[in-house]
């Protein structure tokens, strides 16, 4: 790993350590300077899959559990239903946030998997998130696959794609942003 690699990687840790205390914070508002204008952001459900149905174990990967292109995310947002998603969780009348949670974000494993020729990162992240509302306490991890554009000396959110580890929610509501 070059110097420039290095400087690279702790600059995008650095990023989604701030977005994460951003997000624990509730500052809804600041996170959403942190997206680009064409953001996408999308949870897939997940599937188990029978390891019996597999041929080739070189070939098996996550990417087996999560539904094909025409399967029903969880959550599919694009700019204008993050701004919407935002919107609602800061008007104090989103049911399902009142009172709202209390959220602590671990990110870790970051990984740097290519640098377009615009500069910009394809990044691969693990998050634990541990979420607290009124009498339930629920664990959630995932990997989030994000493309982050270069900007002035930071990065806009272009893509996140998170893959949760579980199947059955146990949570009672998708409401918390990842």
């Amino acid at each position: 790993m070059t110097n420039d690699d290095l400087r690279r990687l702790v600059s995008v840790q650095q990023w989604l350590y701030a977005e994460a205390r951003l997000l624990d914070e509730r500052r809804y508002d600041l996170w959403r300077d942190l997206l680009a204008d064409d953001v996408r952001y999308r949870l897939p459900a997940r599937a188990y899959v029978a390891q019996a149905d597999c041929k080739d174990f070189s070939t098996w990967g996550v990417d087996r559990e999560i539904g094909g292109a025409g399967s029903l995310a969880l959550i599919d947002d694009d700019a204008e239903g993050l701004k919407a998603r935002i919107g609602r969780l800061q008007t104090g009348m989103a049911w399902a946030e009142t009172p709202p949670s209390m959220t602590r974000r671990q990110v870790s494993n970051v990984q740097i998997l290519d640098v377009s020729d615009d500069g910009t990162l394809s990044v691969v992240s693990n998050l634990f998130l541990a979420k607290s509302r009124a009498d339930e306490r629920v664990l959630l991890t995932a990997e989030r696959r994000d493309r982050l554009a270069p900007v002035g000396d930071g990065y806009r959110l272009k893509d996140r794609y998170v893959v949760i580890d579980d199947v059955v929610l146990a949570s009672s509501n998708l409401s918390t942003i990842f």
